[in-house]
């Protein structure tokens, strides 16, 4: 058996966000190919270009979360940004294609591809493992990368326009990235740091449960050949022991006629 059929086994879904992927890129490419060689950029082509360009980004932040899954456990946040990312590439195909043109429509679709987006990024900071005198950082990174999602929901829903609040949006937007900039250095001087703390990422963690369920499945599978071994060699044995005892009765019976 192959280590790529052992290691970090994919989920149906998965599965699924990685061959959308393929395939928007593909459909994409091949498309926009045959649009600018026809020279026919109409609205309909536009639609199916956007298209592709969804199902592509919703694909990829799949994976993203995907990345984030751990072998037991709920998965709420791996899970949650899936499901996040599914429901914003159908509203924006709904409304790339239905043409929708309700103010309301696109205010909820605008704050469920914020909050996916949200989701995915706090899913990508938690693959890292940090030292516990680090977790703190990332978790007000969580709470300000939530925090801010929130609050671009809220302006928009409510259509605020004011100085000070784009202000404290561009502050908070300099903050999220600082932090998204420091939880992978401060996982890397984790790594380095050599102590007893468990520093096992989400991927690691499914490639040893993979292996440790390969174990005993061989362990399982020798298990189960030592028995068929033993049974082959009991029967032997006795066949053996049955040909000895003709053998010898064979003789008794030829001495006995000689006798006489």
């Amino acid at each position: 058996m192959m280590p790529s059929r052992i290691f970090d086994k994919k989920t149906l879904s998965a599965k699924v966000f990685l061959w959308g992927l393929i395939g928007s890129i593909i459909v994409g490419a091949v498309l926009g190919i045959t649009f600018v060689l026809r020279d026919t950029w109409g609205w309909f082509e536009v639609q199916v270009m956007l298209t592709t360009v969804v199902v592509a980004v919703a694909s990829l932040c799949g994976l993203a979360c995907d990345l984030s899954r751990i072998p037991k456990g709920l998965n709420l946040l791996p899970r949650s940004g899936m499901g996040l990312s599914i429901l914003a590439a159908g509203l924006l195909l709904i409304g790339i294609w239905g043409e929708v043109d309700s103010t309301e429509f696109w205010k909820a679709t605008i704050c469920v591809v914020i909050l996916g987006v949200a989701t995915v990024h706090v899913c990508l900071l938690s693959i890292a493992k940090l030292a516990r005198r680090f977790d703190w950082i990332r978790f007000i990174g969580t709470q300000v990368v939530f925090g801010f999602a929130l609050l671009l929901c809220g302006v928009i829903l409510a259509e605020v326009d004011s100085p000070g609040i784009w202000r404290l949006i561009a502050a908070i937007s300099i903050a999220i990235g600082a932090f998204s900039l420091a939880v992978p250095i401060l996982h890397r001087i984790s790594r380095l740091d050599r102590s007893n703390e468990d520093l096992t990422t989400p991927v690691e963690t499914r490639n040893l449960a993979a292996i440790d369920e390969e174990i005993d499945r061989l362990q399982n599978r020798i298990a189960d050949l030592r028995r068929l071994r033993e049974s082959i060699g009991h029967v032997e044995s006795t066949s053996t022991e049955s040909m000895a005892d003709a053998a010898s009765l064979h003789e008794r019976t030829a001495t006995e006629v000689a006798s006489h």
